[in-house]
């Protein structure tokens, strides 16, 4: 699979990964629209991207009005990435349930109602290699003290991304649920609850977003954070 001529949709353009991914994504040729939470925060999201769109992922709204406005495009989607997503730091007995329920809500059912809305783009052009991935993290690999409901969140899109591969595999949809371990992206510090550990320096961004995309082209299912 390659990138070139594609149209490609980037959840979270605005965050480091995802402005990374539009960066690298339109150096090989891709197409690429993005989504931000808001119009300030989509002034992030890098100049090559071809179109900048809003979208509040707790918003059952503000996602309904963003896929009807590209279903009503009815214009191809080869690809979607989603990059999207917020951290936050508790034990288990210390995390309210509308913590986990916003963290469930942005990192999972969010950008999952985005994926499964526009399946009918992705089939329009299907032959030409089609694809969705998610970046799930090592967390949805093996749980950490102290990150309960982030755990369960990105661990809930990785059963999500696991589903859809079984269910997109008839329309000729790729899907790939990539792994990384700690990145520099800041996210941890900006934690919408709790305060994060000592981590020890993480991969940069363009490493991560690098082996991503390489792994979309050779066709893989899962990118595991020894990969990375």
């Amino acid at each position: 699979m390659e990138f070139t001529g594609n149209n490609v949709l980037v959840i979270g353009g605005s965050g480091v990964l995802g402005a990374e991914l539009v960066r690298q994504l339109t150096s090989q040729g891709a197409s690429v629209m993005a989504t931000a939470r808001n119009a300030e925060t989509a002034a992030k999201i890098p100049n090559e991207a071809t179109l900048k769109l809003v979208v509040d992922l707790e918003s059952p709204e503000s996602i309904k009005t963003l896929t009807d406005y590209l279903l009503n495009l009815n214009s191809p989607i080869h690809g979607i990435i989603n990059a999207a997503g917020v951290v936050g730091f508790a034990k288990a007995t210390e995390t309210s349930a509308l913590d986990a329920a916003k963290l469930m809500q942005i990192n999972n059912l969010g950008p999952a109602a985005i994926i499964s809305a526009l399946h009918p783009l992705l089939v329009i052009d299907k032959d030409a290699g089609v694809f969705v991935a998610g970046i799930t993290g090592v967390v949805s690999e093996k749980v950490f003290p102290g990150m309960s409901a982030y755990t369960v969140s990105k661990t809930a899109h990785a059963s999500y991304l696991a589903t859809i591969t079984q269910e997109f595999r008839r329309d000729k949809i790729q899907v790939t649920d990539a792994k990384p371990g700690h990145t520099e992206t800041g996210l941890a510090s900006r934690a919408i609850f709790g305060t994060a550990p000592a981590f020890p320096e993480g991969m940069t961004a363009s490493h991560v977003v690098s082996v991503l995309l390489e792994g979309i082209k050779e066709g893989k299912a899962v990118i595991s954070s020894t990969e990375f």
